[in-house]
């Protein structure tokens, strides 16, 4: 198995994901250590659950999906990121409270969809001779993907000191941003 490729993967997978963190953590007003630690688990859950789901269909899974995937990322970031601009709109946006559970499964998968295309070429990309490599790869994309999240939403909670209007606004930008570069990718 190739580490180095299974690490690059990781990290490539989870940059979205840490992104999105990232916002999240700018939308709770308080210091919020379980949520930071809950966005973590949850990306990099779904990240393994959508690798091992693209590593089941195979081959042609990535021919399903490869269209299909993007546009359905594409518009859970948009109406997300739409939300949260509409939401720092108003006198006491709903930034100033923590991230939901309803929102961060829908982030949780929009950022994890790319995992499922990349699941049906995995034993390729990372040269897997066994099935004990391939879930070796795919635990070093959640844990990567983890690590990355919950250290995201440390980051993005730092920036509460911006007016919470500013931050949902920030937030809904870049995850429209996102959701557009996920068509063009």
């Amino acid at each position: 198995m190739d580490v180095i490729a299974a690490l690059c993967i990781a990290v490539s997978l989870a940059a979205d994901a840490m992104t999105v963190a990232i916002c999240c953590g700018m939308k709770s007003r308080r210091n919020e250590r379980n949520t930071a630690l809950l966005t973590g688990v949850m990306f990099g859950s779904f990240q393994i659950i959508m690798t091992v789901l693209g590593w089941s269909i195979g081959k042609v899974g990535l021919q399903i999906f490869s269209g299909e995937n993007n546009a359905f990322a594409f518009l859970v970031l948009v109406l997300l990121g739409i939300k949260m601009l509409y939401d720092s709109r108003k006198k006491t946006p709903v930034s100033i409270a923590a991230v939901t559970l309803k929102e961060m499964v829908l982030l949780s998968v929009a950022t994890s969809v790319d995992a499922l295309a990349l699941g049906t070429v995995l034993p390729m990309a990372v040269r897997a001779s066994t099935t004990g490599d391939l879930i070796m790869s795919v635990f070093i994309i959640g844990i990567v993907t983890f690590i990355l999240s919950y250290s995201g939403f440390r980051l993005g909670n730092r920036f509460v000191r911006f007016r919470p209007e500013t931050a949902c606004a920030a937030g809904g930008i870049v995850l429209i941003i996102l959701a557009v570069k996920t068509l063009i990718i």
